[in-house]
Formats: C-alpha cells, structure tokens, sequence
C-alpha cells in the first residue's frame, strides 16, 4: 500500500460538455487524479521508461490495470469502474523518470450530481 502522505492530487476539468477527462503524469510515485466515482477508458504510454512499472489503481487500493514492464504503446480498456472507492491513482514506480503516461477516464461533472 501506499504511503498517503506522498500521494500528488491532480485537478483536472472536463471538456465541456463532455465526461470525458485526460491527464499526462511524468512522475515516478503515486498520482490521484479523480476523487469520486469514474470509469477508466483507457491507458496510453506515450515515452517508456526503462525499468518502470505502472499500474492504475482505485484510492482504496484494488488494482484496475498493471503492466510490469512499460513499453509505447495504447490500452483501450472501457471497464474498471470505480465507484464508492475515493478515485482514481496511477502508481508508477522504477529506476528511470523517462516514462509518461495519460489516463483517459470518464466523470460525471458535479452538475450531473
């Protein structure tokens, strides 16, 4: 499990009039970029970092995708939904920074609520 102390928060919008949300991380540890309940769409490694790991995760710990080994490339998932578990964290851990991910998810706005 995490240490919850060293957890960045990403705040990230909405495209108007869209769920849809998008986030680039760049950083080695653990990232929260959702808070409520969402829908992970898809993973897409844009630069692979040797020796990096990454997984997406919800706040509550259970894992919704892992790849032990990260290489370019896209996943197109549509499923993992996380609903009563605090959001939504990307965990990426290894020996190099090189490695960047962007997690698509869909959120309802607080409109919706």
């Amino acid at each position: 499990m995490p240490d919850w102390r060293n957890i960045v928060d990403e705040y990230v919008p909405c495209a108007p009039g869209s769920l849809m949300r998008s986030c680039t991380i760049e950083r080695l540890g653990f990232t929260r970029v959702c808070r409520r309940a969402c829908e992970l769409y898809s993973v897409q490694i844009l630069s692979a970092g040797p020796w990096v790991r990454a997984r997406v995760l919800t706040f509550s710990g259970r894992p919704l995708w892992f790849q032990p080994s990260t290489f370019t490339g896209s996943f197109v998932l549509m499923a993992g939904t996380c609903e009563d578990e605090g959001g939504l964290m990307l965990e990426m851990d290894g020996k190099d920074r090189g490695a960047s991910i962007v997690l698509n998810w869909r959120e309802a706005d607080v409109r919706m609520y």
